[in-house]
């Protein structure tokens, strides 16, 4: 098969684009559309899959999450987007996917899993693949070392939050004390590194998942770390992430925390211009990501 080239970047960046692929198409998917060669992820390359709904989105934070990753990711990756697609995009699969999908609950927590179901299965996806946010941003360097990092705050405690969420999370709680096993909360808003097996086995273990709303990185990481010691994240102190909460923080305490972070996040309630005009200082050039 042809593979189309990607875009050139510069040595001194960081590579985006994985080698061109030569590897055969897959017979099925060749036979039932022969004329559009399947193409597949090459060696080397994890991908990082963000799950997208256009209609929840608030502005541009999406396009900034991808510049964010192509200005500071330290190793070779593609992007799979799950959801929707926006104009902008580029139309490469080599370095950008995107896999339409339609919402299939209002449930957060239960379009999450059927996302997940979706990208286990594409071939696009790697095996070990990085979970991340249309509203996670890089502020700096990034290795696959510092997303592999266990990260857990405080356990899982439904009463604190309300709504949807709070019975997600009650709901967790007794799936994990009926399988005796810890309740830490890695619902950290940070990407997180999830392996395709690991993740088949726990949809056998745990039927429910698919049906149910769960916090699935919490049910994941307790259930097939349950010994290990994680890194207790703690923004005011920890060098890993700092949250947006509020529309319109203070210029000079923003600046000097985003400067000892990995990441930067917003809730729905610190998307503002602030953040807007703070995300485009930050990532002023276009992306691989993005099309001509």
């Amino acid at each position: 098969m042809t593979t189309k080239k990607t875009k050139e970047i510069p040595e001194e960046e960081i590579k985006l684009q994985p080698e061109e692929s030569t590897t055969d198409v897959d017979q099925a998917s060749s036979e039932n559309n022969p004329n559009e060669p399947v193409q597949t992820l090459p060696g080397g390359v994890t991908t990082i899959v963000i799950p997208y709904a256009k209609d929840l989105a608030q502005g541009i934070e999406l396009r900034m999450a991808l510049r964010s990753i192509a200005k500071h990711i330290r190793t070779q990756v593609n992007v799979v987007i799950i959801g929707d697609r926006e104009p902008w995009m580029a139309d490469d699969s080599l370095i950008l996917t995107v896999i339409e999908h339609e919402r299939s609950s209002d449930n957060p927590q239960i379009d999450v899993i059927e996302k997940l179901k979706m990208a286990i299965a594409s071939p696009m996806v790697s095996d070990r693949f990085i979970w991340s946010n249309d509203d996670i941003y890089f502020v700096s360097p990034v290795t696959l070392a510092d997303i592999e990092v266990l990260k857990a705050k405080e356990t899982l405690n439904p009463s604190l939050f309300g709504g949807i969420y709070a019975a997600n999370m009650q709901r967790t709680v007794d799936l994990l004390k009926n399988a005796n096993l810890p309740i830490r909360n890695f619902a950290t808003h940070t990407p997180v590194m999830y392996n395709k097996e690991m993740l088949v086995e726990l949809f056998e273990r745990f039927p429910e998942l698919a049906t149910g709303g769960y916090l699935l990185s919490s049910v994941y990481f307790n259930y097939h770390y349950p010994n290990h010691v994680a890194q207790e994240l703690n923004w005011p102190t920890d060098n890993w992430q700092v949250p947006v909460v509020k529309k319109e923080p203070n210029r000079v305490m923003f600046d000097a925390i985003i400067a000892t972070k990995k990441w930067l996040n917003n809730a729905e309630s610190g998307y503002s211009d602030f953040l807007r005009d703070t995300l485009l200082k930050l990532f002023p050039d276009a992306s691989p990501f993005e099309g001509e």
